[in-house]
């Protein structure tokens, strides 16, 4: 029988597919004529409860109007963990620079925590809204009624002109009415130069809008207006949750989520983790995962499959906690008759839960249970094939106190010499046994460094740790030695992991057989995050080379991205070269930089 190598690679191709997520894709304005400058940026300020700021000319007087108004004070790099204060303007340009958003101000309604508003801000670096604002915005509308109507029966998207403080400006309005339960959205557009503003406003129905619209006021520059129209109520009690938001993430097989306060030992427990939802999820930022959530999005942070039957799940996901959970659950035990309301026990917690029958046909049962968090919700559902199996699975989870996250052997040493990781010195990346290198000093890319390799996914594994990575090739993985990216474009990417030469059959053959397992995987991932791709054979330059590889060629919500996928035989072991770009072109140009030692 032909062993055919599925590695952990399927994640890594899959990782490079959906990065990027940190910058405001699909968000921007167009560009018009203005004298508006990179020195006139400033961002707001927030005193005794009251936005001010004298760039956009506005303020937001929290306290007036019940609001618990925010401002980010740091920001963190994604890449490095470097931690920079608001207040340096230095970093702030470098962040707008490389295609992120500001939130420079927040607004929650203290009596409806699901209610709020926002100002953002951003730079269209790229112009790609050169074509016109209001092409943009009928774009935007279509993309918005073709997500909405996947989520609810009728939804009402349309593009609106709103005065807001004597200024005519863009709006793209989402109204739900669903069953009693409605929502409203607008998210109003100003640009200053090459610079956009977002104000977005989020309401149980339409009149919510104007009126938080309305709380917006004018400012102008006196000193009386950095304080609150009640400043003697200042000293209220916080209403805001002082629980942190935490994506969960995977080590040694086993997923944590802090603010959960959740555990769970996939391998212990007989479980495997979705290579394709958890490839997804590796990139994507905590402060990404919280835009999405404030938006109405709920964020998966865990998929796995029991390992002898995969109709027998667990999924977390995290929402917002908009304090109406108990009429959510009534909601939808009136939708389905058959559904029913109790109790389950999760690392030690009672929280709600919900029985209702599953929609796949193998997981014919699905248990959904909840848990509060501050301003966020947990959900775990648990399909199975039979009632008592997918609720028992809830008491797998254990508290982070309870378990050890060292799960899984590691191997001191190891018969023969094995693989040998490559090193990183100077910025070069070298393999000395795979006799490649790659010189980034003048590409302007940088090198995922030995603790963001580990944890992304090596397994937690130390590169340093050569028997630990023996073992983990020859248990059937693929060691990921290098990942380079680029803060400028994040569809470029390129990575060379190393794995067992299992190819026991011609190249073409080989091929074949890994695009019908990567379709597989790929036909899998959810429609919101994957519009379309294409996989097909293909040729690549490499190393003064022509070899086969594969083309894969797809449309994300973040980005269209190509990349070339290579397998290179060498001796006992083999690399995996994965090259993305926005185009071919480009991921083929990133080829062209690797060279052999010699």
């Amino acid at each position: 029988m032909k062993r055919i190598f599925k590695l952990g690679m399927i994640a890594f191709a899959l990782s490079l597919c959906f990065s990027g997520c940190g910058t405001k894709e699909g968000r921007k304005l167009s560009e018009t004529v203005s004298e508006f400058k990179a020195e006139d940026i400033s961002l707001g300020e927030v005193v005794d409860g009251v936005y001010t700021s004298k760039m956009l000319n506005l303020k937001f007087d929290g306290n007036a109007n019940d609001m618990d108004v925010t401002a980010e004070e740091e920001f963190t790099n994604r890449l490095d963990g470097k931690v920079v204060k608001r207040s340096d303007m230095d970093a702030v340009h470098d962040r707008l620079d490389k295609g992120y958003y500001i939130r420079d101000m927040e607004g929650i309604d203290n009596k409806n925590p699901g209610n709020y508003v926002e100002v953002m801000i951003y730079k269209d670096k790229n112009h790609e809204m050169k074509n016109g604002l209001e092409k943009y915005i009928d774009n935007e509308v279509k993309k918005q009624e073709g997500e909405q109507k996947e989520r609810f029966k009728n939804p009402k998207v349309k593009k609106t002109i709103r005065d807001f403080l004597g200024e005519k400006l863009f709006s793209v309005d989402i109204i739900i009415d669903e069953d009693g339960i409605e929502s409203a959205d607008a998210t109003l557009y100003k640009q200053l130069g090459e610079y956009f503003i977002e104000i977005y406003v989020r309401g149980e129905k339409s009149e919510d809008i104007d009126k938080y619209l309305g709380m917006f006021e004018k400012y102008t520059g006196s000193d009386d207006n950095e304080k609150s129209s009640k400043s003697e109520e200042s000293g209220k009690t916080d209403t805001k949750s002082d629980i942190e938001f935490s994506k969960g993430e995977i080590i040694n097989d086993v997923y944590t989520n802090k603010m959960l306060d959740i555990q769970f030992d996939a391998k212990a427990n007989g479980y495997v983790f979705d290579e394709v939802a958890t490839s997804i999820m590796d990139p994507i930022s905590e402060e990404d995962m919280i835009s999405y959530i404030k938006k109405g999005g709920a964020a998966v942070d865990m998929v796995v499959a029991k390992e002898t039957d995969n109709a027998q799940k667990l999924v977390v996901s995290i929402s917002e906690n908009s304090g109406q959970l108990d009429k959510f659950l009534e909601k939808q035990l009136k939708k389905d008759s058959k559904a029913e309301r109790l109790t389950v026990t999760i690392s030690g917690k009672d929280v709600p839960c919900l029985f209702t029958e599953g929609r796949d046909k193998d997981s014919k049962y699905q248990y959904t249970a909840y848990i509060e968090a501050g301003d966020y919700i947990g959900v775990i559902s648990s399909n199975g094939p039979d009632k008592d199996s997918a609720k028992a699975a809830f008491d797998l989870f254990t508290k982070i106190s309870e378990s050890s996250l060292t799960s899984g052997e590691v191997q001191t040493d190891i018969s023969g010499e094995g693989i040998i990781p490559g090193k990183i010195i100077d910025n070069v990346y070298s393999n000395e046994m795979m006799n490649i290198k790659f010189d980034a000093n003048a590409t302007g890319l940088e090198f995922v460094s030995d603790e963001g390799l580990k944890n992304m996914g090596n397994g937690g594994i130390e590169r340093s740790d050569i028997a630990a990575v023996n073992k983990y090739i020859k248990d059937g993985r693929a060691f990921i030695d290098m990942f380079l990216t680029d803060s400028t474009d994040t569809t470029k990417r390129i990575s060379v992991s190393l794995a067992e030469n299992n190819i026991k059959i011609p190249m073409d053959e080989y091929l074949d057989a890994q695009k019908e397992i990567m379709e597989k995987q790929f036909s899998k991932a959810p429609k919101e995050q994957l519009n379309s791709f294409e996989i097909k054979k293909g040729q690549a330059g490499f190393l003064g080379e022509e070899i086969q590889c594969l083309d894969i060629d797809v449309d994300t919500t973040v980005a269209k991205q190509s990349q070339k996928y290579l397998f290179i035989p060498k001796d006992d072991y083999m690399m995996i070269v994965v090259s993305s770009g926005q185009d071919e072109a480009s991921a083929q140009a990133a080829l062209d930089l690797f060279k052999t030692i010699e």
